[in-house]
């Protein structure tokens, strides 16, 4: 525990369970005892590097990141006291310089510990990982929370000194930071407003609680081998009792996401199905356990969040959330919901009345419900496209795939991948399959690295489905360091086997892309600070632009035609079944968009007005929905995603996203796929206007740089096949 002694200079107070300092009056604090480490004992100190992982331990890191955090916060403390010293001078780079010493540092080595805790949870286990996350965290968020930093950065502001963009932007991300953390409050105020956070956070934990506590608590065992029989193979694996024998039985079936869904795709009995559909929908509902009910837990939560941004001057929640936010008001994001509706509700209308004939054909009576879209919607999918997946597995070869993105990538950006002879270099990665690559210009002068791990590990990655996959920023680029940024691109592909090569599916084949686009996001940025390098400092929903618009080469014939190849024949996937799979691609996409566009608008209109949530679902639900609401349906009940995690007045980003890639990617349409010099010359531009600045430039103004007006929806609804 640090000590506490009195002095004249300054005030100790504490904000979300973290020390902070205002100049009034005084308690100088004696920090607890430094881990002894140092770069000579513990690699993960040495943060300029190309780490050997083969001595870093969970130890090592959690030594590294407590050594850094105490040294960050103790220069912290340092750099008020300049700042707060009369005739002090204060400039640009006495305040950013050492925040940058300070900082970098600190997220490199957290960098190192969260890419072990994805890749190797034997050596990065989950209860150290998550004390390094929580002190990292804590120590990291200090300088936003500093008064002294806070009215430094807004002096130097008004004070129109010269500055570039670059480091305007800087300083108004600390600006926004101090502001919405309470800086311009007055003691009394900022009082009421910790003790809000505070309990807003417990609201939150209670309510991520109950979910997951009703979440584990279904379960629905099967005994009936013809209630599995279309039960894919990882499914069954994942659901049998005896796991030496999935296909024996008896299987249990539970609410966790990648079992429900899957479950609601292949599940034959339209009851079974009911049964687990409406046991989701109805989490935290009043029809089941009082003591997990949540719906008290969730307007007590709006109602702190109307209460914290009412502290700070915003008329709601959601207009506050828009400070972060590449959309700029919800005015806007309302804007894009309805564009986007007017187009796919229509075509949702005709989508449903397809499938119940489809269904109805083929023996379904009655009318469909929403359980029995998924089930039916796979089976039109598969009608329309004739190839099973083994057989669309054996043209993506990991290798051949592999070596044609980034070939493509070189071609159209201009840049070079360079494969690193690890044991030459000593910079020997976590596991063996694991490949490093140098990334540089075409003049040969160094970019960063990044690490491609491909394939699954049952037991040691933080997930081995299929699906699972990561992009981690290892190291963040920072000039001032010398640290060039580093980047990990984390698969589930299943390991090459009998000299077969790893097979993909179209579906591994594009999160591929995805991962791809989000690592050159964070390599080839220009920024000198890690605090507004690559992904850092991104609007939220500006974060998944780079992957998104990367996915959407997949339904490009010239580019598939180089990253496919059969793995006996070398032949590439014909034209025909690429269109097929793009014709799977964006099945029911009016029914997909219009899904997605009510959560969006449930999640803004619950942070935006103070109506009980469930007159929020029932004005909102015929909106967007072609099914009736159900009693039982309790959804806002255990939406997780805004209530007690991070996307509050946020979901809509996961839409916008998609709306700004798709008319990026139109760009280069525009000039013609199969020119590829023309496509060099777009992709270049892209490269330096919109990847290069990062967080530098705010997304709205790269956007408009390089297409020269703001997104349209026109875009996205072109290659969903809805306009």
């Amino acid at each position: 525990m640090a000590a506490i002694l009195k002095s004249s200079n300054f005030k100790l107070l504490t904000r979300n369970s973290v020390i902070r300092y205002s100049y009034r009056t005084a308690y100088y604090v004696l920090l607890p005892e430094i881990p002894p480490d140092t770069p000579e004992t513990n690699p993960v100190l040495r943060t300029g590097e190309l780490l050997d992982y083969t001595p870093i331990s969970a130890e090592k890191c959690l030594n590294a990141v407590a050594k850094l955090s105490l040294e960050q916060e103790s220069g912290i403390w340092k750099l008020e006291n300049q700042l707060t010293e009369p005739g002090s001078c204060v400039t640009f780079e006495s305040i950013m310089d050492p925040l940058e010493r300070l900082s970098a540092p600190l997220d490199a080595a957290w960098g190192v510990a969260r890419t072990l805790y994805v890749t190797d949870s034997e050596r990065m286990p989950s209860e150290i990982y998550k004390q390094i996350h929580k002190r990292a965290r804590k120590s990291r968020s200090l300088k936003f929370q500093s008064k002294p930093i806070y009215e430094a950065c807004k002096g130097l502001m008004n004070e129109n000194q010269k500055l570039d963009q670059k480091q305007k932007r800087l300083l108004n991300k600390y600006i926004l930071e101090g502001r919405l953390n309470g800086s311009e409050l007055n003691e009394s105020g900022l009082k009421y407003y910790i003790e809000v956070s505070r309990k807003l956070e417990e609201h939150k934990s209670k309510f991520q609680q109950k979910v997951e506590k009703a979440t584990s608590r279904f379960s629905l065992v099967l005994t009936d081998p013809n209630s599995v029989r279309d039960f894919p193979s990882e499914l069954l694996r994942a659901t049998a009792l005896d796991s030496s024998a999935p296909s024996r039985g008896p299987w249990k079936i539970t609410l966790q996401p990648h079992i429900y869904s899957t479950f609601m795709e292949y599940c034959s009995d339209p009851l079974l199905r009911w049964n687990v559909w409406q046991a989701n929908r109805a989490r935290g509902s009043s029809s089941g356990d009082s003591a997990l009910t949540t719906s008290l837990d969730l307007e007590e939560i709006r109602f702190q969040r109307r209460d914290q941004v009412k502290l700070l001057g915003y008329p709601s929640f959601a207009a506050m959330s828009m400070e972060t936010k590449m959309a700029g008001s919800v005015g806007n994001v309302n804007k894009m919901i309805e564009l986007l509706l007017e187009k796919a509700f229509p075509a949702q209308e005709k989508e449903l009345a397809t499938l119940e004939n489809f269904a109805r054909e083929r023996g379904f009576e009655g009318s469909l419900n929403m359980w029995d879209v998924p089930y039916w919607r796979r089976k039109q999918v598969s009608s329309l496209c004739q190839h099973e997946e083994g057989d669309i597995r054996e043209y993506f070869p990991l290798p051949r795939v592999f070596t044609g993105l980034l070939a493509l990538i070189e071609e159209i950006f201009n840049i070079h991948f360079e494969l690193i002879n690890q044991h030459k270099n000593g910079t020997t990665a976590w596991h063996e399959d694991v490949s490093l690559y140098a990334v540089r210009h075409s003049d040969g002068k160094l970019i960063g690295h990044f690490y491609f791990d491909p394939f699954s590990r049952i037991g040691r990655k933080l997930l081995s489905r299929e699906a699972a996959s990561w992009m981690i920023s290892t190291r963040s680029r920072s000039d001032m360091m010398n640290h060039t940024p580093v980047a990990s691109v984390v698969m589930n592909f299943t390991p090459n086997l009998h000299g077969i090569p790893s097979l993909l599916s179209f579906q591994q084949v594009q999160t591929l892309l995805a991962k791809i686009g989000h690592a050159l996001q964070h390599m080839l940025t220009e920024s000198p600070y890690s605090e507004v390098a690559g992904l850092t400092n991104l609007e939220w929903d500006a974060v998944q632009i780079s992957a998104q618009f990367f996915q959407l080469w997949s339904s490009d014939w010239t580019t598939m035609s180089k990253i496919s190849g059969h793995f006996e024949s070398g032949q590439p996937l014909a034209r025909e079944t690429l269109n097929q799979l793009n014709q799977a691609a964006v099945h029911m996409s009016g029914h997909d968009l219009c899904q997605q566009l009510y959560l969006s608008a449930l999640d803004m209109e619950l942070y935006s007005t103070k109506d009980f949530w469930l007159d929020v679902v029932k004005r909102l639900w015929p909106k967007f929905q072609r099914f009736p609401l159900e009693k039982t349906d309790a959804h806002p009940c255990n939406f997780t995603d805004i209530v007690s995690q991070d996307m509050a007045a946020a979901y809509y980003s996961h839409t916008w996203s998609k709306m700004v890639a798709a008319d990026i990617y139109s760009a280069f349409q525009e000039v013609g796929m199969e020119d590829r010099t023309a496509l060099r010359t777009v992709g270049e531009r892209f490269r330096k206007v919109v990847l290069a600045n990062g967080g530098t430039v705010p997304p709205s103004e790269t956007f408009r740089q390089f297409r020269g007006r703001d997104p349209s929806p026109d875009a996205l609804l072109n290659y969903a096949k809805l306009k």
